[in-house]
């Protein structure tokens, strides 16, 4: 076939074109061959500490293959830190304006060019890298330890730790040329010696219940009688736990059932380093009568089948009794660094859930700096995209190095990552104080119990500043005696990062009811692992509720959208009467069998490091009752993130005026009126004195009202939407009783 004139003159442009690209990507990458540099160490991949007790015994053997990650920097952090910032900040152009899948590598990840040096560089070292993840995050490499500590120039010695374990661990900071150890974070996975811990406990055995030491501490919520979401059979409220009904009904969740929120259209990634049984989760599901769809994805080839420890068969068994009706998707990879940090890219690329449930993590004090950045980008580009992160705090305090197994103290302070990173809402434990209408929620902390089960995680991070979107100041308790300050000012907020960010339920002494291993757990299971899936559910519940639908709210329960609104809304959290938060005030999280007695995190009031900033009222509460028309949760994260609906406005009546003395039906034009049954009510104002408030049925821009009877007079018609904002008075809003 012969070519025209033109199509081959563009044929001949594209090529020159080509050729002009190529050729400047060609001189953006280093040249190793020719001027390698000398190599550098990569500071962030420094040997790890060893465990006590741990004894070398050599090296690892040369054909041991090992799967490291790459990860690679970016290149202007500081823009990436004002893009996340903005995004639920009203008065940002980056306000909601959240990244699709496939884009944050090209905006914000290192350019072709940068991923061509350090591949090279891998290259010319004698391995053979993988491709570049979709993000340009990271690189993975799959190779013989010989080859490895050749490419790096490390040794990785062997270790037998306490327990026969065996361990290995890179004895060096690796090393590159200079010429790209600037591109690269550091590498993962040159080390095994601290696996992942699943956050929770389980105490309990069948036919014994202890005897608490504390006295004021219930076995389980109040209950409610209404029944309106899933509800248990007899087995599952007979083990002596807290069913899912009852957990719903404590925390609020109850009056979005009866709106048909189940969190239908949902979907809810949970990461699991162990496996489950299948005909356990079907089992829990027959039992409450739910069918969510569940899904599992391998990460890093996955997992053996098995029944596992329970962790797995409690964070999936939770979600489906309170978000039912939500995609459930399982991420199953090994306990290794690496595969953890291939689940989060795997959510973060994907970008199909929009809540991730982790119950996995180990001390920050033993966790790599290189791991601690990596999976920092991975979280920012998930809250880049509106995903949320949820992940337990732990369950030995203030003191999450603490290995109770081990038998010896460890009174060093230090948080738990991942929970303590940045973009991640880190979720603390609390127990149930007091009966009834007066049941108050304190710190889980089991230190004096016979049993010794554990407490709830928080503290300061040693190595993350204070993300601004937590640097709240109009928030009680935010900055206090205990907060941390940088005294490098490398810190723009000049604090370190605080932990927990929220807390619910998480006293393992009657936990929450699991079916495990073919039978109900008697006392069920409990942790901050158990408190994690609590809050994923609620996130799961805002986002489908009809208020988020409403207000078009996207990335309601990010770590942002949530100080933000609390800052903005703190009289409705620590107040008297709170409606959107509890604020809890009682108790610390020194778990003393560690051997740390100091008591530096108290609950107080407002946020603290045992508690974080509450537990949660989906619903807004009123009269010991939840309310459409009260602020809860729901309303004031959906509000903080709307896109419409931002405030509200009469514009005209009609009838404009009526008999005195008489119930006049008024239709009230003008816009910002929730189109939601019950949330809407109208006042009745003549001049400062508010005469009646009626209820007002409402779509976005038009409400009908029926005025009580009154006097001759001309009153002000203001609408008040979700008790959240009140139409302010003008003349379009007058109403006159003619006499």
């Amino acid at each position: 076939m012969s070519l025209t004139k033109p199509v081959f003159r563009g044929l001949i442009a594209a090529l020159t074109a080509f050729i002009a690209v190529a050729g400047a990507l060609i001189a953006a990458v280093p040249s190793q061959a020719a001027a390698p540099g000398p190599p550098v160490a990569l500071t962030a991949s420094l040997a790890p500490p060893l465990p006590a007790g741990a004894v070398r015994t050599g090296t690892l053997a040369a054909g041991a293959r090992l799967r490291l990650d790459v990860a690679l920097s970016l290149p202007d952090q500081a823009r990436l830190t004002a893009f996340l910032s903005g995004l639920e900040d009203l008065g940002s152009p980056f306000y909601q304006h959240f990244l699709r899948p496939g884009q944050f590598g090209p905006r914000f990840g290192p350019s072709l060019a940068r991923v061509g040096a350090v591949d090279d560089a891998l290259r010319l070292a004698g391995l053979s890298p993988g491709r570049v993840s979709a993000d340009r995050l990271s690189i993975p490499v799959t190779a013989t330890a010989a080859a490895i500590e050749h490419a790096f120039r490390i040794t990785l010695a062997s270790y037998r730790l306490p327990g026969g374990r065996g361990a290995y661990a890179n004895t060096a900071a690796p090393r590159l040329p200079a010429a790209v150890a600037g591109l690269v974070q550091g590498v993962l996975g040159l080390n095994d010696l601290y696996p992942l811990q699943h956050l929770s406990s389980r105490p309990l055995t069948a036919g014994r219940v202890p005897a608490r030491t504390i006295s004021s501490r219930t076995t389980r919520p109040a209950r409610v009688t209404t029944a309106v979401g899933p509800q248990p059979c007899s087995a599952a409220s007979g083990s002596l736990a807290n069913t899912a009904n009852v957990v719903a009904a404590h925390y609020g969740m109850n009056l979005l059932y009866v709106m048909k929120d189940f969190a239908k259209g949902t979907k809810i990634g949970v990461l699991e380093l162990e496996p489950n049984l299948h005909s356990d989760i079907t089992a829990y599901d027959k039992c409450y009568g739910v069918s969510p769809k569940i899904s599992y994805i391998k990460v890093a080839g996955g997992l053996k089948s098995g029944a596992g420890q329970g962790e797995a068969a409690l964070d999936i068994e939770m979600l489906a009794g309170l978000a039912p009706r939500a995609t459930i998707d399982v991420y199953q990879a090994p306990n290794t660094n690496t595969a953890f940090y291939d689940v989060f890219r795997k959510f973060a690329v994907s970008d199909t859930d929009k809540v991730l449930s982790v119950s996995w993590g180990s001390c920050e004090a033993s966790t790599a700096a290189a791991q601690e950045k990596a999976l920092e980008t991975v979280f920012e580009q998930a809250n880049a995209q509106g995903q949320s992160v949820f992940a337990a705090a732990g369950d030995e305090g203030s003191t999450s190095c603490f290995r109770p197994s081990t038998g010896k103290t460890d009174p060093k302070l230090s948080a738990l990552s991942p929970a303590i990173e940045p973009y991640v809402l880190g979720v603390g434990g609390t127990s149930f104080e007091g009966s009834g209408a007066s049941q108050k929620e304190i710190v889980w902390n089991d230190s004096n119990s016979a049993l010794g089960t554990g407490a709830g995680g928080g503290g300061i991070s040693s190595f993350w500043c204070m993300p601004g979107y937590q640097h709240q100041t109009k928030i009680p308790g935010i900055i206090s005696a205990r907060s941390k300050k940088d005294r490098s000012s490398s810190c723009k907020s000049k604090f370190y990062r605080q932990s927990p960010d929220l807390a619910a339920d998480g006293d393992p002494l009657y936990g929450y009811a699991v079916y495990y291993n073919g039978q109900w757990v008697f006392g069920g299971i409990g942790g901050t692992s158990a408190a994690t899936p609590v809050w994923a559910s609620v996130a799961a519940l805002v986002d489908a509720s009809p208020f988020c639908q409403a207000y078009g709210s996207r990335g309601a329960t990010l770590p942002q959208n949530f100080y933000t609104a609390v800052a903005a809304r703190r009289s409705y959290v620590y107040s008297s009467t709170p409606q959107v938060l509890r604020d809890v005030t009682i108790g610390n999280n020194d778990y003393t069998p560690s051997g740390y007695t100091g008591g530096l995190y108290r609950a107080t009031k407002g946020y603290d490091m045992a508690s974080g900033l509450g537990v949660p009222m989906v619903s807004g509460l009123a009269n010991h009752r939840w309310y459409v028309f009260r602020a809860g949760l729901t309303q004031v994260l959906c509000h903080q993130s709307a896109t419409r609906l931002k405030s509200v406005k009469v514009t005209s009546l009609a009838p404009r005026s009526g008999p005195a003395h008489k119930k006049i039906k008024v239709t009230v034009h003008g816009s910002g009126f929730l189109p939601i049954a019950s949330a809407d009510e109208a006042q009745i104002v003549s001049g400062s004195k508010v005469l009646a408030t009626v209820s007002a049925s409402c779509t976005t821009t038009r409400c009908t009202v029926t005025l009580p009877a009154e006097s001759a007079r001309t009153v002000d018609i203001r609408i008040f939407a979700d008790s959240l904002w009140l139409s302010p008075k003008t003349k379009a809003d007058r109403f006159t009783y003619k006499g």
